[in-house]
This record gives C-alpha cells, sequence and structure tokens, in this order.
C-alpha cells in the first residue's frame, strides 16, 4: 500500500475508534478472542509462537543463553505450579507485586501504583479472564504505545527455577496477575532482560497515557503535600527514588533500610494528630515485599503509641510486606526525586482547575518539515 493510501487508512481507522481503550490495536495482529476460540475448539492450550517460552524471551546477554542466571530455568504453566490457581485473588492489591530475578524494580513499583486506581488497572488487565472459565492458556493485557492502546497476548508458560516463578510474583502463591502482566510487557518490549533497568514514569505512562512531571525533593515547592494528596486523589500514580554517585551504590542498603537507586511506590498520605500537634506522614512500598524503612513512624516504632487507636487501625500497618509509613519531613530528607504521572491535563499544583489543550500527530520526523527529533541524533531534527 502507499505511504498516502497507508496514512489515509490509518487515519479513517482511529476515526473510528482504533487504538481507543475500547478497540485496542492487535499487537502483532493478534487477536485474543479469535485464538482462545481456536484453542477451546481444539482443545489445546495456547502456545505464542510470537514469544515462545524459550531462551531468548528470557534475554540476550546477563539473561542470555549461556547465562548463568538462565541455567536451570524451566517453563511452566499456573496449572502444573499449583492445584488450584486463580487469575485474580480478592481483588488485586499492591501485595500481588513482590520482586523476583529481574532488576525491573522500576515497572513493579508502576504496577503497585496501578492497583491503587481500579478503572486504570482494569483497563491494562482485563477481567474477563480466568483459569476456570473458557481457559485455553491464554491471556491478554492493554499498553499505551505511540498515543494508542494496544492489546497483547501471552501463554501463560512462565519462567520458573526449583518450581518457583524466576520473576515477579504475587505474595499469595496461587495468583498469576502480575507475572502474566509482567509477561506480556517483556513481549511488547522484547523479552524479560529489556525491563531491567527504567524509569517508573515509562511504566506509568504506558500504563495509562498520563502526562508526566518530576520534583526535586531536595529543592521542593511548598505545597508538595497537597500536591501529592491531590495527586492521589485524582487517581495519579506516583514513585520516588534516592539518587546513587556511582554504579556500585545501586540497591545499596542504607542504615535504616532504605534502597539506593531503588523504585518505591509512594501508595499514600495522611495527617495525624501526634501529641497535640499535627504530623504529616507518607506511605511508601518497596517493590521487593521486604526491606523496610526503620526510623520514626516505621511498623514498630514508638510515635504510633501516641496517635488515636481508630486512626492507628485505620492506617494499616502489616510486618515486612514491603509497605510503610514515614514522616514527611524524614521522606524529603531521605529521597531525591518525585514522579507523578498525571492521568488527566490538570494542573496539580492548585485547587483551580487549568485545562490544557493536546494536539496528537501521526507519521515520522522529517528533517526541515516536523522537526524536533532526538538531540542524540542532530540529523533528526
Amino acid at each position: 500500500m502507499a505511504a498516502p493510501a497507508a496514512r489515509v487508512a490509518r487515519q479513517r481507522a482511529a476515526a473510528e475508534g482504533l487504538g481507543s481503550s475500547q478497540k485496542a490495536v492487535r499487537y502483532l495482529g493478534q487477536d485474543f478472542e479469535t485464538l482462545r476460540q481456536q484453542c477451546l475448539d481444539s482443545g489445546l492450550l495456547f502456545k505464542d509462537p510470537e514469544f515462545p517460552a524459550c531462551p531468548s524471551a528470557l534475554g540476550y546477554k546477563d539473561l542470555g543463553p549461556c547465562s548463568p542466571q538462565t541455567q536451570g530455568v524451566v517453563w511452566k504453566r499456573p496449572t502444573e505450579l499449583c492445584p488450584s490457581p486463580q487469575f485474580i485473588v480478592g481483588g488485586a492489591t499492591r501485595t500481588d507485586i513482590c520482586q523476583g530475578a529481574l532488576g525491573d524494580c522500576w515497572l513493579l513499583a508502576a504496577i503497585a501504583s496501578l492497583t491503587l486506581n481500579r478503572e486504570l488497572l482494569y483497563r491494562v488487565v482485563p477481567r474477563d479472564q480466568s483459569f476456570q472459565e473458557n481457559y485455553a492458556g491464554i491471556f491478554h493485557f492493554q499498553f499505551w504505545q505511540y498515543g494508542e492502546w494496544v492489546e497483547v497476548v501471552v501463554d501463560d508458560r512462565l519462567p520458573t527455577k526449583d518450581g518457583k516463578l524466576l520473576f515477579l510474583h504475587s505474595e499469595e502463591g496461587s495468583e498469576f496477575w502480575s507475572a502474566l502482566l509482567e509477561k506480556a510487557y517483556a513481549k511488547l518490549n522484547g523479552s524479560y532482560e529489556a525491563l531491567t533497568g527504567g524509569s517508573t514514569v515509562e511504566g506509568f505512562e504506558d500504563f495509562t497515557g498520563g502526562i508526566s512531571e518530576f520534583y526535586n525533593l531536595k529543592k521542593p515547592p511548598a505545597s508538595l503535600f497537597q500536591i501529592i494528596r491531590k495527586a492521589l486523589r485524582s487517581g495519579s500514580l506516583l514513585a520516588c527514588s534516592i539518587d546513587v554517585s556511582s554504579a556500585a551504590e545501586t540497591e545499596a542498603i542504607t542504615s535504616q533500610k532504605l534502597v539506593k537507586g531503588h523504585a518505591y511506590s509512594v501508595t499514600g498520605v495522611e495527617e495525624v494528630d501526634f501529641r497535640g500537634c499535627p504530623e504529616r506522614l507518607i506511605r511508601l512500598r518497596n517493590p521487593w515485599g521486604e526491606v523496610e524503612w526503620k526510623g520514626a513512624w516505621s511498623d514498630d516504632a514508638p510515635e504510633w503509641n501516641y496517635i488515636d487507636p481508630r486512626q492507628k487501625e485505620q492506617l494499616g500497618k502489616k510486618a515486612e510486606d514491603g509497605e510503610f509509613w514515614m514522616s514527611f519531613s524524614d521522606f524529603l530528607r531521605q529521597f531525591s526525586r518525585l514522579e507523578i504521572c498525571n492521568l488527566s491535563l490538570d494542573s496539580l499544583s492548585s485547587e483551580e482547575v487549568h485545562k490544557w489543550s493536546l494536539v496528537l500527530f501521526n507519521g515520522r520526523w522529517t528533517r526541515g518539515s516536523t522537526a524536533g527529533g532526538c538531540q542524540n541524533y542532530p540529523g533528526s531534527s
């Protein structure tokens, strides 16, 4: 098809809703409903020819075929790992995201934040799938890519070692939505190893199509607590991290059990009455599912003995689940960077609503015409 004709066809398809969350583009031309029905009719479980359960799906270097990390990997379906696997148990929650042997904490922080907004979550993780009804070994997820929603299908063969999931897993051993979501995202990016190292806002934007902003916590605006509270109430996704000065510091654990160069989800803020004075608190989650802040307002800290028991119960604490509270002042001292993905085009810095305008251009960078391009490649601008 000639370029002008292809462009017209794409514009017509977009006008008919293709690329919307209700009519997502089929990644690699694979249609979930058609493939699932074919498997149900044949009585065979789906095996994805576009992302086969083989070494190339794991990676190319550190997770390459000859890597020690991939020796002994066996691909297994959830039905081979437990007697009664479930897609989601009791609703998808942030404790369903526990990091495995993959350096994708940035992605896991984004997924954990996604569980705080049910509407967003079930757009990315459709609920019309299970291991009980119409099970055919195939699942599907949606991601935002270059201005449109894309549907990605995967089979449910997952990499394991010694009978356990190698990568992302749920605290609930029989629940598999998060592991399958990670696999779909790995497929979209070429391999699991391609997910190693990244920015949480990349995940935020791919899950929402939202607009991101960043805050330097060493020079925060005076209204940052209010900005965070408004962002959480608006369903925005938030993450934070501690800068490192060298690669050797990455994932180094401080004396107060914070992990440097590691992505944390921001899951809540609250103001409590502490000995007659207001105290601002912030709740964070480590995607590892363990290793928590040990300073003031941590799980076993004495500060909790001085607030109203009802409020203490309301805020809820669970020992060593990766989630913890800390004072907002400690948060500003300890962390370096805050990332917020806004789901609307409204400013979060004011209670007033400021509408933005959005214009989307489909096509390619053309020198001297559409300009732009990446500064790393001057020839594209």
